[in-house]
């Protein structure tokens, strides 16, 4: 059980830390493609502060998609009132959480989805929310080491101009 735990930590955590550590040692600039970074922009965050309340949003979707995912989902269509195997529910809940993240796109959906089965054989094997807890919040969290960080950008407060 440990090794898969080891696996899975690696796969949705180390691997693309790993991976920005390598290119910056490398010197090897990140490439996206502006078309599809420009069409998330909104989402991203362009201040410090910004980057301050992801922290907050990181934290607290970790936790609520896991409490409602795999511990209520899985647990309502395994138990009551479906009945469903174990394995059935997983893929329906897993599902579901893919189409929670429709506004990625389909590759998005995919994604999330194969994440979200990661994440309930991780609680299926442990027992326990807390590892997928900690994974979901470190995937949420490494855009901020993805993304460059912003420029010494004041505060809006000290650009408000008070009459």
């Amino acid at each position: 059980m440990e090794v898969l735990i080891a696996i899975l930590a690696i796969i949705t955590v180390a691997l693309p830390i790993g991976m920005i550590i390598w290119k910056k040692l490398m010197k090897r600039p990140r490439k996206y493609s502006s078309a599809a970074l420009k069409s998330f922009s909104y989402f991203f965050p362009a201040t410090w502060t910004e980057r301050r309340w992801w922290v907050f949003v990181a934290i607290t979707a970790g936790i609520c998609e896991e409490v409602v995912f795999r511990g209520f989902m899985l647990h309502y269509l395994h138990v009551f009132p479906w009945t469903l195997n174990l394995t059935l529910a997983l893929l329906i809940s897993s599902v579901i959480f893919g189409l929670n993240h429709l506004y990625q796109g389909a590759g998005g959906v995919a994604g999330t989805a194969i994440v979200g089965i990661l994440f309930g054989l991780l609680f299926l094997l442990t027992g326990n929310l807390l590892l997928p807890i900690i994974f979901h919040v470190v995937m949420d969290l490494r855009l901020l080491a993805i993304l460059q960080p912003p420029a010494d950008t004041p505060s809006w407060e000290s650009t408000v101009e008070i009459e």
